[in-house]
């Protein structure tokens, strides 16, 4: 749909909104008090743990009385308290949105979103285990001395996903034995709730043997510091219970699992060069020649064998240092090669090549793979260390605005499939995500806003189901009306956006400035629009592109850099807009509450979902065409 400037024609009582060409008018009244745009409490402060002092519904009017950081306190039927600012709309909505955004210190100049600060927020809802082992405690086994240094910068990587320091647990050197690793990552499930997120980093020595049952396998495992190999099938027994509840689980391995394409010295000794002594993190002498050294044996991975175990692939990312067939290395001054420049890629380092506003896993590990690269011309004898991603490529794992790219050479792109209620849509120039391990190639074009959705699209909790529905999936333009069906089996929050058939613009239609009321309850259809507003095709000959989204907690669509297209959002597409929409979808409207960042007996069930950022979401296509 061509969404320029939409002209509003009055019919009954309603406002219906078709999307012609030419000037618009709107004819509707609006209360001089705020009005409740959905069922919502009535705090007796600023907080979500304060105590409730009142429901109120939608549709009721309450009086304004002040407002600070993104509340506002009201007076109803003789009663005072205080409400969200993104629950209420008044007539100054302008006014009103300043108020979710200045007010709540999440804005910085021009009314854009500033990112300092907010990617740093610590969130109950994330968690971290970080191993790592440079001392073993089994003899004949080489020293990392780097590994002390991994310690320091996976905490780096932990903090900037929001874990909070209480969230994060540690088991380093002597304390890393096998059954000391089984038991952590055993307590990392029992403290772990569904919607979580969580990060597992490991740094030591892997090694590499011939899988007895299957013997055409190598089975690759990580190293304990007793000596003892914990395979990647026995680790992925051990976190899939993890990945079935978390909406996302990200695993860095910064080990390698064989001798790799390095020139025979380096693969039993380290290398001392321009002050640093680079070693190997690998222990040849567990590993048969078969799978300690190049060959086409086929490996276990761990985002396989999760695959296995019905992990899908888009709620896993699993990042390793190097290639099954090559060597990862340690350098004692400042830690693993892979992690060092991972953690410098994601913390500001990495280009955001197509533009979107945010840096996702493949664009940090693309930066990182360049800086290995740059590092290791420093020494001839080692022949490469290639980074793999298994899993969700696309996966955001902070949200902060990137550096941008001036690369303009486009890459091909790949298709994916959505299935919706209605059947399955071909969603191009999205990427699709394997388990199977894969160097980094992200794109270098700009992103399209039906990429942009596509990437939003990306960051949702693929174990939840969502039907969406369209009563046509074909509209004849300047004749047909877009109407969806919405089925959730979870209740939550309810938004929608399209990118026009002109891969131009890109529109929030709902919740908008006439219908607010997003709450969407479990198994109870919804059609969209409702009565009071309708969408029409304009053009030109296309394909639109429609996400729906159901979340458990609201998003503050308040702070968006915006443009005004009658009741709806036309969204920025700049890639200061485009880091807005994902960071405001994608994250919860609560965040900021200090009950958000405390774990422990507090986070009961009702703080759980009213502080949490997962959501389902399906892409729906739907093509216009020329009316006959």
């Amino acid at each position: 749909m061509s969404w320029k400037y939409p002209m509003f024609l009055k019919i009954k009582k309603t406002t219906a909104l078709g999307l012609f060409l030419g000037a618009f008018t709107l004819t509707t009244c609006m209360a001089e008090s705020l009005t409740v745009v959905r069922t919502t409490e009535l705090k007796a402060d600023r907080y979500l743990d304060a105590a409730t002092l009142a429901t109120l519904q939608a549709a009721q009017a309450v009086d304004s009385i002040k407002t600070e950081a993104g509340w506002v306190q009201v007076k109803v039927q003789g009663q005072m308290g205080w409400v969200r600012a993104m629950a209420l709309k008044g007539s100054n909505s302008a006014s009103l949105a300043n108020v979710a955004t200045l007010a709540s210190g999440r804005s910085g100049a021009n009314n854009s979103m500033s990112t300092t600060g907010i990617r740093s927020i610590p969130k109950a809802s994330r968690h971290a285990l970080i191993i790592g082992i440079g001392e073993y405690s089994s003899g004949g086994i080489m020293p990392l001395k780097g590994v002390k240094h991994d310690m320091q910068s996976a905490k780096s990587i932990a903090q900037t996903m929001s874990i909070p320091d209480e969230n994060i647990s540690y088991l380093r050197d002597e304390q890393a034995t096998a059954q000391q690793i089984r038991q952590a990552v055993q307590d990392l499930n029992a403290r772990v709730r569904p919607g979580d997120r969580v990060f597992v980093y490991y740094s030591g020595h892997g090694t590499r043997w011939v899988d007895p049952v299957e013997p055409e396998h190598c089975t690759e495992g990580l190293l304990s510091t007793d000596g003892k190999a914990i395979s990647n099938i026995e680790i992925s027994d051990l976190l899939a219970p993890i990945a079935s509840k978390t909406d996302k689980l990200l695993v860095f391995y910064d080990a390698c699992h064989s001798g790799g394409i390095v020139n025979q010295p380096m693969r039993t000794r380290s290398l001392n060069f321009a002050g640093a002594m680079i070693t190997p993190k690998f222990v040849g002498n567990m590993s048969p020649e078969a799978c300690a050294k190049p060959t086409n044996m086929r490996t276990r991975s761990l985002s396989n064998e999760l695959s296995k175990k019905g992990v899908l692939p888009d709620n896993i990312v699993s990042i390793a240092a190097s290639r099954p067939d090559e060597v990862s290395f340690d350098d004692a001054r400042s830690g693993g090669l892979a992690t060092v420049a991972w953690r410098d890629c994601m913390l500001g380092k990495a280009k955001d090549s197509d533009g979107n506003g945010m840096l996702n896993v493949e664009e940090i590990t693309s930066c990182a793979q360049n800086s290995l690269d740059q590092k290791l011309k420093q020494f001839p004898d080692i022949l490469g260390q290639h980074m793999t991603i298994g899993g969700n490529k696309a996966f955001i794992p902070s949200y902060q605005l990137a550096a941008n790219s001036n690369a303009n050479s486009a890459v091909s792109s790949v298709s994916t499939s959505v299935v919706t209620q209605g059947g399955t849509n071909n969603v191009q120039n999205l990427e699709s995500n394997s388990a199977t391990p894969a160097l980094p190639q992200p794109s270098i074009s700009t992103v399209k806003p039906a990429e942009l959705l596509g990437q939003i699209h990306a960051q949702r909790d693929a174990q939840r189901t969502l039907q969406v529905t369209p009563s046509l999936k074909s509209l004849r333009i300047l004749q047909d009306p877009l109407q969806v069906t919405v089925l959730s089996p979870r209740s939550g929050y309810l938004y929608m956006a399209l990118a026009g058939s002109d891969e131009k613009s890109l529109y929030l239609l709902f919740p908008n400035s006439l219908d607010g009321n997003n709450y969407i309850e479990a198994n109870k259809p919804i059609e969209l629009p409702r009565q009071g507003w309708r969408i029409t095709a304009a053009g030109p000959k296309g394909l639109d592109t429609v996400l729906v989204i159901v979340a458990d907690s609201p998003r503050d669509l308040s702070q968006l850099a915006s443009e005004k297209a009658g009741p709806f959002v036309k969204t920025l597409l700049n890639p200061q807009g485009n880091g807005q929409l994902q960071w405001l979808l994608g994250n919860s409207a609560n965040s900021d509450q200090k009950i958000c960042q405390e774990g422990g007996t507090k986070r009961n069930l009702q703080v759980q979902e009213a502080c949490s950022d997962a959501f389902a979401s399906v892409l729906v296509q739907i093509e216009e065409k020329e009316a006959k």
